[in-house]
């Protein structure tokens, strides 16, 4: 199983999976949100597993931060805020809960040494070409992670993916579907066209005053402004202070020489093994007979110890090294289930022990080389070094700085002012914004209730010290406020006149339309001017666009000529003839595949839903009825 999951691991599925475990799972497991904080109470309940309000918001808080990086200035604040958005994201929350637990119900969990292999073949944490445990646990520093959270994202990731392999193993596309699907992709359609401009019917659209009024009374909510303000606020952040902190050559001296074995690669050893699996519970019987094996087989390489490879491959039951000729690869301590962790650092290059008990049943070491322990110098590392001393004295001043930060708001309730001088930060001040239009930081949940409190603005006094997060305060108070409005009617008339009247347009013209179209499949020509025949194919042109392709291909062909009709993008009506539909006389040879993965990808995209369909169903799922909060 373990080679399927790794062959498919580059694929949509397996990226699809380890974004359902992304930051929900990365920080301290399943079991943590078995004992998480539940002051606020739960929001939902997957079996036993609690979902708090906090982690929901943290969620939330994450999404939105990809979405705004992914989409750049495209990215809307608006749909963020949304209970749908919400509620999207609680449900993927809760589907990565019930895939989990089936995980463990199941028992698919991850070994020691799967996660020590996943470590030492990440390039990242390798220095000339090795696992690196220092380079590893400072990468992991600086992203702010335990190297404990690191390896329970992996683990969570390989129950994610045993759970999602076989759906990705057991979707196929049929050939008879496929063919059809390759046919239909690659026909081409000749057709020509004719527009009914808006102007044809504009003398037929009536708006009047009543007309108006009506519209404006049923949409007030589209005729108001929001509220909004604006605030002044101070920002304290960590990477700020840490930025104007100087560290001394004789500190990074003094540094170096008492901490010089972070800053190398501990002593790394290689060995090989043969596994004779027996499960911990199992019976005394069953183990003794796997521990009996494992004796044999030791005592085989006490005589033949050149034969290790040949029976690693033949008899070993861990898959994985089998096929590497019992190799587990290079691993420093730490990275191993203690009783096999002792006997390969207690034992000499080329020394064969066992049986060697642990909780996956017994094995037959071999030691195949020692890397002493390597300590970098100073030059190497120097930057680190000073990287760290930075951090540290920045917690420290941090510390004092947001201790002293949040009594100065809120003892000078009336104005930043004295916490700005005190602790040599700058006054800042935000525009005109709405509770829906909120720029960052004032999206953030915590931050966007404050400001737009009815308290914080008729007072117009700080807000508390706000943690946006770790490292990150801020305080804020409002400067000036605009109440929501609703704009007269004389003010809007002219903008809802012009919808209606595009609205009446576009009724007129689809209904001239449909009756144009209709009487020209009854074989009547009523004198259009038709364009010339052009031959197309599903893709858009500079003609004919996405949406009139489209309708082009959905068009029904079994009677030529055939007609469609649309609304464009400026308002008028395009009426398309086709006339022939052209079949490929071949196909281009990348065409069948292209189209078989997406197939088989959409095919394991159902598979996948109905999957965690089932899981959730086997699961006693609880959502509150106020898990999702309205504006």
């Amino acid at each position: 199983m373990l080679e399927a999951i790794r062959k498919h691991a580059q694929g949509w599925l397996a990226k699809a999976i380890l974004a359902l475990i992304a930051l929900t799972f990365a920080a301290f497991g399943l079991e943590s949100y078995q004992s998480s904080d539940s002051s606020n109470g739960y929001v939902a309940e997957v079996g036993d597993v609690g979902i708090s309000r906090d982690e929901l918001t943290r969620e939330i808080q994450a999404q939105s931060r990809r979405l705004r990086e992914e989409m750049g200035p495209a990215f809307d604040p608006a749909t963020v805020q949304t209970p749908e958005f919400q509620k999207q994201v609680l449900d993927g929350i809760i589907e990565r809960k019930a895939l989990l637990l089936d995980a463990q119900k199941q028992k698919l969990m991850a070994s020691d040494a799967y996660v020590a292999a996943v470590l030492t073949s990440i390039p990242a944490f390798q220095e000339d070409g090795k696992f690196s445990q220092a380079r590893y646990e400072t990468i992991l520093q600086q992203d702010g992670r335990r190297p404990v959270q690191f390896e329970n994202e992996i683990r969570q990731s390989f129950m994610m993916e045993a759970i999602a392999s076989p759906v990705a193993l057991a979707a196929f596309s049929s050939k008879t579907s496929l063919d059809l699907i390759t046919r239909l992709v690659a026909q081409q359609r000749e057709v020509s066209w004719v527009d009914l401009p808006a102007a044809s019917v504009a003398d037929q659209i009536k708006i009047s005053a009543e007309d108006i009024a009506r519209d404006y009374a049923a949409n007030k909510a589209a005729w108001t402004d929001p509220e909004q303000i604006r605030v002044e606020y101070l920002l304290l952040d960590l990477a700020s202070v840490a930025a104007g902190i100087t560290v001394s050559d004789q500190a990074v001296a003094d540094y170096y020489a008492a901490n010089a074995s972070q800053f190398g690669q501990p002593e790394q050893r290689s060995a090989s093994h043969i596994l004779i699996t027996a499960d911990k519970n199992a019976d005394t019987a069953t183990r003794a007979r796997a521990k009996a094996k494992a004796m044999a087989l030791f005592q085989t390489l006490q005589k033949t110890p050149a034969k290790f490879a040949e029976l690693a491959r033949a008899e070993s039951q861990d898959p994985g090294s089998a096929a590497q000729d019992g190799s587990l690869g290079s691993f420093g301590r730490g990275m191993m289930v203690k009783p096999f962790e002792d006997a390969v650092f207690s034992m000499k290059r080329n020394e064969i022990r066992g049986p060697i008990e642990s909780d996956f049943g017994y094995h037959v070491i071999r030691l195949d080389s020692i890397q002493p322990a390597q300590i970098a110098p100073l030059a190497t590392v120097r930057a680190a070094v000073v990287e760290e001393l930075r951090k540290r004295q920045a917690q420290k001043v941090f510390a004092d700085m947001a201790d002293n930060f949040g009594n100065l708001v809120y003892e000078n309730a009336d104005s930043l002012a004295s916490a700005a001088k005190t602790l040599k930060l700058t006054p800042q001040q935000s525009g005109w914004m709405s509770v829906k239009s909120a720029p960052p930081p004032f999206n953030h949940p915590a931050l966007s209730a404050a400001v737009f409190s009815r308290e914080s603005i008729t007072s117009k006094q700080n807000t508390e010290a706000i943690e946006l997060q770790p490292g990150m305060l801020i305080a804020a108070r409002v400067i000036d406020h605009r109440a929501a409005r609703l704009k007269p009617l004389a003010e809007v008339t002219q903008a809802i006149a012009a919808r209606l009247r595009a609205e009446q347009t576009k009724q007129l013209l689809t209904r001239k339309g449909t009756e144009t179209i209709k009487t020209l499949t009854q074989g009547t020509e009523t004198g259009l001017n038709w364009s010339a025949f052009q031959v197309v194919a599903r893709q858009p042109t500079d003609a004919l666009d996405a949406t009139a392709i489209k309708a082009v291909f959905q068009a029904n062909t079994n009677k030529l000529p055939a007609y469609t009709g649309f609304t464009r993008g400026d308002g008028s009506y395009r009426i398309v003839r086709i006339s022939r539909v052209l079949e490929a006389a071949s196909l281009e040879p990348g065409l069948a595949s292209s189209i078989q993965s997406s197939f088989v990808q959409a095919q394991q995209r159902g598979d996948m839903k109905a999957l965690i369909d089932l899981i959730k169903a086997g699961q006693k799922i609880k959502i509150q009825d106020n898990a999702i909060e309205t504006p």
